[in-house]
């Protein structure tokens, strides 16, 4: 069975989510502006771009597998970074 369409559905659903978060996060800044808040939209920020990267990446197959581990570990590190320093805001 070929899991690359499965791979790039996933990936892309990810991407949209994480958009879809990040609006939602923006209009709680607009609404409520905290330095707090603000770093969680970056943190949705950084999931979506994630998703974006490695979907198109995926998508279209240039790219090897240690690559993609790679970048997708750096994605994930920023975010933890992100969000740490989100717990540290008062």
């Amino acid at each position: 069975m070929d899991f690359s369409a499965w791979t790039n559905a996933a990936f892309a659903a990810v991407a949209v989510f994480g958009l879809v978060l990040f609006g939602l996060s923006l209009l709680a800044v607009r609404r409520a502006p905290s330095p707090r808040m603000g770093l969680v939209a970056t943190g949705f920020l950084v999931v979506a771009l994630q998703g974006i990267v490695i979907a198109i990446l995926l998508f279209t197959g240039g790219a090897p597998l240690d690559l993609l581990l790679f970048l997708s570990a750096i994605f994930e590190v920023l975010l933890l970074v992100v969000l740490f320093a989100a717990t540290l805001v008062r």
